[in-house]
């Protein structure tokens, strides 16, 4: 007796009628012939899909219905003499559909299940086939008997009870050499199966739901380092799963035996191996089958080995990460040396430019940025001049290292800035591409300007020193022998004061030189403080002052210090002279000199115009000199005060100003008695 769900695939299969099987009432396809799958014009991809949304033959579309009827009434359907095509490999063959039955499917609850659908093609030239016709009924009549046995959908077993089924000796041995014929065409079928996954180096495996033995053919075995052992209990299995992976796939195995998650397993995971402990990475899928009770029955599923591809994935990954690396790195150096990048597609005109370029040039973050938006801040004394730039780098493939003045889109702050970058020819396209770095190099340019200043005010400076020196030198000559010994002396003394003026700006920028190659060394001793103060009051009683200097403040007369004599002698005339300089004639300038907390502290206060709060913050910084025009008479070219600074400090001490527009100025500095 036939009864298996294999004796039944292998009838269907080999009949010559088309046949399909439905499993829902939406007639969701579970199976088709081959000849049924030529009748619909499709493969074997529509399994599982309604056969409203897959079916090609317009001429079959009006019997759907028909077919929905017998889900909903239980009743068989049969139409007779209905002409159709049915397409073969070599040929159109044009014939009739003798029978086109619906056959509701039953289970012992009296539910339907399924519908089995046939359909009988009978040939022109059947009757010159007498064998075929018979051959057919014996099929549609075991076909019809077996239907009321068992049949399996989707997973589902129903079972109704078995019936006897008799026929002739010669009816029996034509059914077996067509049964014959199904089997050899199944195991050849599962030949080209194994071969197909030998080739492919995958395994194959299974689990016995109801003793948790899995079954595994010899590749799997060989990926699970099993020498042999084509049985082993689920538990075996999984103590060659990587310690760090083994909970994981547990899990993923038990989540696929459970009903609502529909039994579908895909994983990755590490194995070592049982014998060779060999490191291994797989990649199994499977799927689990449920009986009627919806409890798993079998697991099946392959295996194969990506260990390789992981591999490779691992390397990718670890050049991705050194890449992701580097390239962080790079920004963070971009950042934190200031400089803007850019990118100019000369077809499409379109920029990108990072945060610090928008900032540069005053553009909003996600302001979408076209080089006429670029142009427009460059001052428009360098436009020509940068496309001009441009037009070069892009024709000859060159570097380029420029520099333009822009204004700031937001706060109009005129800046210089330095631009260095090439042109580069898209591998994929014919588009040229410019790319750029940007650097704010105003304060090099502000620097610039301020050694030029320098230079011109330190030419006019000695300038003028040495045109008097020379001029009373030229007088002393010509009127040698008429000169009074009085005028003599006067001019000699004149001579004097201007040759000494001019080692004073000489030694300035000694000071200056050596602060900046840092070689400015004090020489320390100790001496007395009141003989100091005292060199210097009797310098300003013999010049030529306009103005009333006091002194005030008591000291020890034998107080003595440790510091460089010359130095802080430098730092008091500078801030005297400053004084003298800045302070209308016939106003007071005091020096206050006190000892407090061990230190030595000295203030020189002017009567004159005062100082800005914004100006007292720079005017110890090199070069400063403040923008006032109303101090152009006063020389000076802004280093003398940048030196009190730095002989200060490098005493351990501290110097300072206090003012206010229009009360004057008192500079001030103290320095430890002791070092």
């Amino acid at each position: 007796m036939i009864c298996s769900d294999k004796d039944i695939l292998a009838v269907l299969s080999s009949s010559l009628d088309a046949c399909a099987i439905y499993d829902s009432a939406d007639l969701r396809i579970s199976y088709a012939s081959t000849n049924m799958l030529k009748l619909w014009n499709c493969d074997q991809r529509i399994i599982g899909q309604c056969l409203e949304n897959c079916l090609q033959r317009e001429d079959l579309t009006p019997y759907t219905p028909l077919l929905k009827n017998a889900w909903i009434n239980g009743k068989t359907a049969v139409i007779e003499k209905i002409k159709i095509k049915l397409k073969t490999e070599k040929q159109s063959l044009l014939g009739y559909t003798h029978t086109f039955e619906y056959h509701p499917l039953i289970n012992e609850k009296g539910e339907i299940y399924g519908i089995f659908n046939q359909i009988r093609l009978i040939p022109e030239n059947e009757d010159n086939h007498p064998q075929t016709q018979e051959k057919n009924t014996i099929e549609r009549k075991l076909l019809q008997d077996l239907l009321t046995q068992k049949y399996t959908v989707a997973g589902n077993h129903y079972k109704i009870p078995t019936n006897n089924y008799t026929l002739s000796p010669k009816h029996t041995e034509d059914l077996n050499e067509k049964l014959k014929d199904a089997l050899k065409k199944i195991i050849e079928s599962e030949e080209h199966y194994h071969f197909a996954l030998q080739s492919a180096e995958m395994g194959t495996w299974n689990l016995n739901c109801k003793n948790y033995m899995v079954n595994w053919d010899e590749r799997t075995r060989e990926l699970f380092g099993f020498a042999k052992g084509e049985y082993v209990p689920y538990n075996e299995v999984l103590k060659y799963i990587h310690p760090e992976d083994r909970n994981r796939i547990d899990q993923e195995v038990k989540k696929s035996l459970a009903y609502q998650n529909k039994g579908v397993y895909d994983v990755q995971f590490r194995t070592i191996g049982a014998q060779d402990l060999q490191l291994r990475w797989l990649h199994c899928k499977g799927r689990v089958y449920f009986d009627q009770d919806q409890q798993p029955e079998w697991f099946a599923g392959t295996a194969i080995d990506i260990t390789i591809q992981h591999q490779e994935h691992e390397k990718l990954e670890a050049i991705n990460q050194l890449i992701a690396k580097r390239d962080q790195q790079f920004r963070m150096i971009v950042e934190a040396a200031g400089i803007g990048i850019f990118s100019i597609d000369m077809e499409t005109k379109k920029m990108e430019l990072n945060d610090r370029c928008r900032e540069l040039f005053g553009f909003d973050q996600y302001d979408k940025i076209k080089e006429s938006n670029f142009f427009d801040q460059i001052l428009p004394q360098y436009r020509n001049i940068i496309h001009h730039v441009f037009q070069e780098v892009t024709h000859k493939q060159s570097p380029f290292d420029c520099q333009c003045e822009i204004k700031d889109k937001k706060t109009g702050k005129i800046k210089w800035l330095r631009s260095i970058g090439g042109s580069q020819l898209e591998s994929d396209t014919t588009r040229h591409m410019i790319y750029g770095a940007i650097i704010d190099s105003t304060n090099d340019k502000e620097e610039e300007r301020k050694k030029l200043d320098f230079i011109s005010i330190a030419s006019h400076e000695l300038k003028t020193p040495l045109t008097s020196l020379i001029a009373y030198i030229q007088l002393l000559q010509a009127k040698e022998g008429t000169l009074s010994t009085e005028k003599r002396m006067q001019y000699l003394h004149q001579s004097n004061e201007q040759a000494t003026r001019m080692r004073g700006l000489i030694d300035g920028f000694l000071n200056v030189t050596q602060l900046n190659e840092g070689k400015l060394v004090l020489r320390k001793k100790t001496f007395n403080v009141c003989s100091l103060l005292d060199y210097i009051q009797n310098i300003y009683s013999l010049k030529s002052v306009k103005h009333f200097i006091h002194y005030s403040g008591a000291i020890d007369s034998n107080l003595e210090i440790i510091a460089d004599r010359d130095k802080i002698e430098q730092v008091l005339i500078n801030f005297m002279d400053n004084a003298i300089k800045y302070s209308p004639s016939n106003s007071t300038i005091t020096m206050h000199v006190a000892i407090h907390s061990g230190y030595f502290e000295v203030e020189i206060k002017d009567q004159g115009r005062g100082i800005n709060h914004k100006d007292q913050k720079q005017i110890f910084n090199k070069f400063y000199r403040v923008n006032d025009d109303t101090d152009r008479y006063a020389s000076g070219f802004g280093i003398g005060l940048f030196i009190c600074k730095e002989i200060i400090q490098k005493h351990q001490g501290e110097i300072g100003v206090d003012s206010q527009i229009g009360q004057g100025s008192t500079f001030w500095f103290k320095i430890p008695v002791s070092v």
